[in-house]
């Protein structure tokens, strides 16, 4: 504890130290130095790095940092002049006076431990769930560092959805991570030694291959139909990951172009709390033979980001209704479809109607508020009702009834997707 409260001591005193030090051009002039050199030494294209060594190193002698008062006003100058000669996404100029190490992540490394708080976020799992019409949903936030915690969160989530039919995968928000955990979920959806990406390094020229690896023994989802939701927030590791399942597993791509960003990349010390986040290396794809950098991934089925959730779904349930021939079953994806395709496209109904089905009905309460229908659910909640059409409605959460009111809004009939029909005489 001592020796530990010592180390303390030494760590502040040399933060509080390096945030005394006045920021002066002589420190400027030193920190593009070091960058000029990270950039030349380590950046994925050397013709570039150069350019942009050239450039900031014109900057610093025209004077263009002479009067810039602040360290984090420095870094975003220095930043924006890269993006000058080219905007690398992954490429940044950071100040922290923190003392802190840097950790090696070049392509031959492997990450042993969790990031801070990996646990706290679930891995990245954000939601598991079986929709409507036994399709299987994971929302993943983000590739979590490929840890046993981490990898037995994942094999729950996918064992929680092992008996659906079709699985979505959303990373509309989805920012990136570990290019192991990218690898760990596509080897549920390929076959073991599957080869899904490379990773060249310019500064060793060595290339690094990625295969899948056996992680599911039944196989259940190389054999369904897989969607991806993309938004201009998917990113890095989660392009990556979108990028290996569309042209290995012909998943479908649902939602808007995503960021850009396919350049691995290592944070470089350039003195006095500066750091240069530096790409230093770049992904092929063995089928494409290239990657998605600077122009992102294109959907195989473009809609706004916020429609890709019941899009996949209409897709999905649309094809699989071609095939169907047991009629239940034919009813139940029927309905399950209807009830996508509701929430994709909901109708307007005029309020003036709406206002016309408020009222009791049996033991159960309509009534019109703000604009919107509600009706009570067995425990006397209210809940919203979405219009399907301007007499048919779905219950928010309940996907499985259909609330349909009579022509002269007599009666309201509750109707299940197992057939059992309940009507409900009007009151008042």
């Amino acid at each position: 504890m001592k020796r530990l409260l010592i180390l303390g001591i030494i760590l502040l005193s040399a933060w509080f130290s390096r945030a005394q030090t006045p920021f002066t051009n002589t420190t400027k002039q030193a920190v593009v130095k070091q960058l000029q050199e990270s950039l030349v030494a380590n950046y994925i294209f050397l013709d570039t790095a150069q350019r942009m060594s050239n450039y900031i190193g014109e900057r610093l002698k025209s004077g263009a940092y002479d009067k810039i008062g602040s360290p984090m006003e420095f870094a975003q100058a220095l930043s924006t002049d890269l993006y000058h000669i080219y905007h690398d996404g992954h490429l940044a100029v950071r100040y922290d006076p923190r003392p802190q190490p840097v950790q090696d992540t070049s392509a031959g490394s492997e990450p042993v431990q969790s990031t801070p708080g990996d646990d706290y976020r679930n891995w990245g799992l954000k939601k598991v769930e079986v929709l409507y019409g036994n399709i299987g949903y994971l929302s993943l936030n983000q590739f979590a560092d490929i840890t046993e915690e981490a990898k037995t969160a994942v094999n729950a989530a996918f064992g929680l959805l092992k008996h659906t039919d079709a699985l979505i995968l959303d990373l509309r928000n989805n920012g990136g991570g570990d290019g192991e955990m990218v690898k760990y979920i596509c080897s549920f959806f390929l076959p073991p030694n599957t080869h899904l990406n490379d990773i060249y390094e310019r500064r060793t020229n060595k290339t690094m291959s990625f295969t899948t690896t056996l992680v599911d023994t039944s196989g259940h989802f190389q054999q369904i139909p897989v969607y991806v939701l993309t938004s201009p927030r998917t990113y890095s590791a989660a392009e990556e990951c979108t990028y290996n399942l569309k042209f290995s597993r012909n998943a479908q791509v649902v939602g808007e172009n995503t960021g850009g960003g396919a350049h691995p990349v290592q944070p470089f010390q350039l003195g006095d709390g500066f750091i240069g986040l530096i790409p230093f290396a770049r992904s092929i794809n063995p089928v494409t033979h290239t990657n998605w950098e600077g122009k992102g991934i294109t959907p195989t089925i473009a809609v706004e980001n916020q429609d890709a959730l019941p899009t996949a779904m209409v897709d999905f349930l649309d094809k699989k209704l071609e095939e169907t021939l047991d009629i239940n079953l034919k009813r139940s994806r029927q309905w399950a479809r209807d009830m996508a395709a509701a929430q994709l496209h909901p109708s307007k109904v005029n309020a003036n109607t709406l206002k016309k089905y408020a009222g009791e009905y049996g033991n159960r309460q309509v009534k019109f508020d703000n604009g919107q229908l509600f009706i009570t659910n067995q425990g006397g909640q209210y809940m919203p009702l979405i219009p399907v059409s301007d007499k048919i409605f779905r219950m928010d959460g309940y996907d499985y009834v259909k609330i349909i009111f009579s022509d002269d809004i007599k009666s309201v009939t509750m109707a299940y997707d197992e057939g059992f029909i309940n009507v409900l005489k009007r009151k008042s």
